[in-house]
């Protein structure tokens, strides 16, 4: 294991700051990202570089970006004499990763813990998304992206609209300086591509889980009559003419008998009402 970012740089716990340092497990990231060389990643929060030298050994082209000044500076000097890296300051939320990639990419990242699912939900509902995703994440946020039904949230329902999922392995909090307080794991996530994507019946289906999430203690009636401003007994009468018992819980639901509330409450033509967020 590698030692510690110098005194001088304090990670930020505003910023969700934990720095990975642990070698065999930056190498274990970097391998299980599953690209070939030549590849174009970005990696969001590149901190001191070591995670960058693992994606560089494995002869991809990586773009890092950082938003703390000093640790720009020091990555562009431990990096001065390569070629297949750029580094660009900045804060991920706000820059057109696209364009500076120059066409697809991939992101490989341990993203700070106080944007992770923000970042990602940004990542797999954009327009072009990246070709996947392999990133750290706290291990509660993880479950969420990759439930199945009976532990759903409304954050699985928006990021597997939009994408596959799925759990590679976890990480100790030793692993990281200063160590957090949870284990993370990396997650996997595969976008599909916009030709075989129903953006308008994805965006349906989100919208309506949000009224169903609202008050997730709530039986599926209640919650979504209270959000859509219908009478209980007229949601419930809909429910069970698509074959779908009223007093199931929104955590129960597949995506697919979402899709059958959206058609049978005709819902249908929902439209987008806002770029997807997380729960």
């Amino acid at each position: 294991m590698s030692t510690a970012p110098r005194a001088t740089f304090r990670p930020s716990s505003r910023r969700g700051q934990n720095f990975l340092v642990d070698r065999a497990v930056q190498r274990r990231i970097a391998s299980a990202a599953a690209l070939p060389p030549g590849s174009t990643v970005v990696e969001i929060g590149a901190g001191t570089g070591n995670l960058t030298e693992a994606l560089l050994a494995r002869g991809l082209r990586v773009i890092a970006v950082e938003i703390e000044d000093e640790l720009v500076s020091r990555l562009r000097q431990r990096f001065r004499n390569v070629d297949d890296v750029r580094i660009v300051p900045g804060d991920a939320r706000r820059l057109h990763l696209r364009e500076l990639a120059r066409g697809p990419f991939h992101v490989v990242a341990n993203l700070p813990y106080s944007v992770g699912t923000r970042l990602v939900v940004s990542f797999v509902s954009a327009a072009e998304p990246p070709r996947s995703l392999s990133v750290l994440l706290q291990r509660e946020v993880a479950r969420r992206l990759t439930a199945k039904p009976g532990d759903m949230a409304l954050l699985s329902v928006i990021v597997q609209s939009y994408a596959d999922t799925r759990r590679l392995f976890d990480v100790p909090p030793e692993a990281f300086r200063p160590r957090p307080k949870v284990i993370s794991t990396l997650v996997r996530i595969d976008p599909f591509g916009r030709s075989e994507l129903n953006t308008a019946a994805a965006e349906a289906r989100i919208a309506i889980a949000r009224h169903g999430f609202a008050q997730t203690r709530k039986k599926l009636r209640n919650s979504l009559a209270a959000g859509l401003g219908r009478r209980e007994p007229d949601v419930e009468a809909a429910l069970k003419a698509a074959g779908l018992d009223p007093g199931r819980r929104p955590q129960t639901l597949a995506l697919g008998e979402w899709d059958q509330i959206v058609a049978a409450l005709g819902l249908n033509e929902l439209g987008r009402l806002g770029a997807p967020s997380a729960a």
